[in-house]
C-alpha cells in the first residue's frame, strides 16, 4: 500500500470507478470517456490509431491564480456533467521564443537545403504562438483501450525547456509508441521561471513551512498525487510509476527523487540529459526582492497582495529587460521541498532509492554553447582572447583544471570554442548521469546507462548528437519536424521497448534486444545509435577527473550548511 501523499498537496480524491470505454464494432466510434474523482470526461481518440485515447487538459490542480500565485497547488476542484477533454490546456507562462531559439537552432543545424529547410521553418513557425496562462496546470493521458483489465504501468513525462520554457504538449510527445508498448503515459504541464521559482520576503512570511519558491516543483508532486488517486480510471496501476524526463525534465526528476514530499509517488525513473548534482544553489529571498524592485513590478510596499496585483505580461516583460541578480529563476535548496542540493543528496543516500534508467548524448554542447559561452556552468565566461579564458577556467577547477585543458584541447589555438562546446556537454550532463548511476550501483540497486550517439543524416549539418535528440526516438514521433530514415525508425523501435520494459519491470532488457548490461564497477553503457553495443569506460578519464570537482563542491557544499 502506497504511503498518504504528502499533506503538502492535502490532495483527498477517491480512485475513478472505470476505464476508457471500448468503441462498438459496428459504426463511428463514440469518443472515449472516464470518471475520475473530480468529474466525468470525454476524450478523444488518437488520430492515427482508434485503439488509443487521449484524454488532454485535465486541471490536477487549481489554477494559480490570484491568492493562489506563488502558493502551493489547491486541489483542483469537481465539475459537473462531462468535461471536454480532447485538446490540451494553455502552456505555463513562458517567453513566446521557441525556448530561447533552440529549436530554431535545431532545425538550422540539420543541413537541410531549400526547398526543405524552408518548409521546415514553417512548420517550426506554426508551432509558435500556443496558448498560454498562469492557468497552466493540465495534464494529458495517453491509454491503449480495450486493454483486458490488467492495470498497465505508468509513464509520467516531465518536459524540459531550462526550467524556463515547455509544455507538457510539446509536438515530439504526441506519439504511439510507448503506448503501444503496454503502458499509460502521462505528461504534465508545472510552473516555470519566476511563477514557478521566485521566492521573496513576504511570500515566505505568509508561508506555513517558512520557505516560499519551488512552486514548479510543488506541482509535480501534486501531479504525481493525481496520478496516484486517478490513473485507474484510464487503466494504469499506481503502484507501477515511473517518471520520466529530459533536461530540466530529467533534473525535476532527481530532485523528486531528492525530496521526501515526493516518496511513495514513483517506483522507477529515467532520466534523460538531466541529474541537478551540478546546481547548488539554495533559496534567497533577496534575489525576488532585487528583482521586483529593480523591475519597478510595485510602487510602495512590496505585500503579498500587491505581489499577486502584478500583470502577468509584465512579470515576462520584466524577466526579458531586467533580469533577475544571479541568473534566471530556478529550483533550489530550501530545507523542505528540497531539503539540500540534489548532489549532496546523491553522495549521502537521502534520495530515493528506485532503479536508474540514465544517459546524455554524444554532442550535447552544439546547441548549447552560444547561449552558455563556456565550457562549464562552473567557469565564468571571459573575454575572447584564450589566455584570460585559461585563466578563469584554472580558478574556477583548481589541480583538474591543466589535465581537462588537455584532454578536451581548450587551449587548441583555432578549435577551443568546439573544444568548449564537447566539454559543457559532458559537464552538463554526462558527470551527473555517471554520478548517479555509481551512487545507484554501490547502494544495490539496478541502474542502466546509456550514451545516444545518432548523428543528422545531411553532410552539412553541424549538431551532432544533439541535446534533446533523442526525444523522437523515444516517443516516436517520426514526424516531429525532421524525419527519420529507416534505420532511425529502427532505433526508436528498439528504444521505446527498452523505455517501456524498465517501466514493467526495473530492467529494460527483453525478449529480441540486445542485451543491457546493469551500471556497475565495469562501467558500462548501452550504446544508442544505428548500431547497438555495449561499451565501457565511455569518455572515462574525462568524467574522473570532473567527478573529482564535484565531489570536491560537494563536499564544500555540505562543510558550509553545518
Amino acid at each position: 500500500m502506497r504511503p498518504p501523499f504528502a499533506a503538502l498537496c492535502l490532495f483527498a480524491l477517491a480512485f475513478g470507478a472505470c476505464s476508457p470505454k471500448v468503441p462498438e464494432p459496428a459504426g463511428p466510434p463514440s469518443a472515449p470517456e472516464a470518471q475520475i474523482a473530480q468529474g466525468a470526461l470525454k476524450g478523444a481518440w488518437a488520430e492515427e490509431d482508434r485503439s488509443i485515447a487521449l484524454f488532454a487538459g485535465i486541471p490536477y490542480a487549481a489554477p494559480p491564480i490570484g491568492e493562489r500565485r506563488w502558493a502551493p497547488p489547491a486541489p483542483a476542484a469537481p465539475w459537473e456533467g462531462v468535461r471536454e477533454a480532447g485538446q490540451a490546456g494553455a502552456r505555463c507562462m513562458q517567453p513566446d521564443d521557441g525556448q530561447g531559439g533552440f529549436v530554431r537552432r535545431v532545425v538550422l543545424s540539420q543541413g537541410l537545403v531549400e526547398p526543405a529547410l524552408g518548409q521546415t521553418l514553417d512548420r517550426l513557425a506554426a508551432l509558435q504562438g500556443a496558448p498560454m496562462s498562469e492557468d497552466c496546470l493540465f495534464l494529458n493521458v495517453r491509454t491503449r483501450a480495450g486493454a483486458d483489465g490488467a492495470a498497465l504501468p505508468v509513464m509520467v513525462w516531465i518536459h524540459g525547456g531550462s526550467h524556463q520554457t515547455g509544455s507538457g504538449a510539446d509536438p515530439r510527445l504526441s506519439g504511439n509508441a510507448l503506448v503501444k508498448n503496454g503502458v499509460v503515459l502521462v505528461t504534465v504541464n508545472y510552473r516555470l521561471n519566476a511563477f514557478g521559482y521566485l521566492s521573496h520576503p513576504a511570500l515566505t512570511a505568509e508561508s506555513a513551512t517558512g520557505v516560499s519558491g519551488n512552486y514548479g516543483l510543488q506541482d509535480l508532486i501534486a501531479a504525481l498525487g493525481w496520478v496516484q488517486e486517478n490513473i485507474r480510471a484510464f487503466g494504469g496501476d499506481p503502484d507501477n510509476v515511473t517518471i520520466f524526463g529530459e533536461s530540466a525534465g530529467g533534473q525535476s526528476v532527481s530532485q523528486l527523487m531528492a525530496s521526501p514530499l515526493a516518496r511513495g509517488l514513483f517506483d522507477k525513473v529515467i532520466l534523460q540529459s538531466g541529474v541537478y548534482s551540478y546546481d547548488f544553489r539554495r533559496i534567497d529571498d533577496s534575489r525576488g526582492d532585487t528583482f521586483i524592485r529593480e523591475a519597478g513590478l510595485v510602487k510602495g510596499s512590496a505585500d503579498v497582495s500587491a505581489l499577486r496585483s502584478i500583470p502577468a505580461e509584465a512579470i515576462l516583460k520584466a524577466l526579458a529587460e531586467t533580469p533577475p541578480p544571479g541568473g534566471n529563476f530556478m529550483p533550489g535548496a530550501d530545507g523542505v521541498v528540497l531539503p539540500m542540493p540534489v548532489g549532496r543528496a546523491i553522495a549521502e543516500g537521502a534520495y530515493a532509492q528506485t532503479p536508474v534508467l540514465a544517459g546524455y548524448n554524444a554532442d550535447e554542447g552544439t546547441l548549447l554553447y552560444p547561449t552558455i559561452g563556456g565550457p562549464s556552468v562552473d567557469a565564468p565566461q571571459s573575454p575572447e582572447d584564450r589566455a584570460s579564458r585559461l585563466a578563469a577556467f584554472r580558478a574556477a577547477y583548481g589541480d583538474v583544471a591543466d589535465p581537462l585543458i588537455r584532454l578536451y584541447g581548450l587551449d587548441h589555438p583555432t578549435d577551443w570554442r568546439a573544444a568548449e562546446a564537447t566539454m559543457l556537454g559532458d559537464s552538463l550532463f554526462g558527470v551527473h548521469t555517471r554520478f548517479l548511476g555509481k551512487a545507484s550501483a554501490a547502494r544495490r540497486q539496478p541502474a542502466f546507462l546509456y550514451f545516444f550517439s545518432r548523428r543528422p543524416p545531411a553532410e552539412g549539418q553541424t549538431a551532432g548528437a544533439f541535446h534533446s535528440a533523442e526525444i523522437p526516438f523515444v516517443f516516436g514521433t517520426d514526424d516531429w519536424l525532421l524525419e527519420m530514415s529507416e534505420a532511425d525508425a529502427e532505433l526508436s523501435r528498439l528504444m521505446g521497448l527498452y523505455w517501456t520494459n524498465f517501466a514493467r519491470t526495473g530492467n529494460p532488457n527483453g525478449q529480441g534486444l540486445p542485451a543491457w548490461p546493469g551500471y556497475g564497477e565495469s562501467d558500462q553503457w548501452m550504446i544508442l545509435d544505428h548500431s547497438l553495443r555495449v561499451e565501457a569506460g565511455v569518455r572515462r578519464d574525462r568524467l574522473d577527473l570532473l567527478e573529482r570537482h564535484l565531489t570536491g563542491r560537494i563536499e564544500a557544499s555540505a562543510g558550509a550548511s553545518r
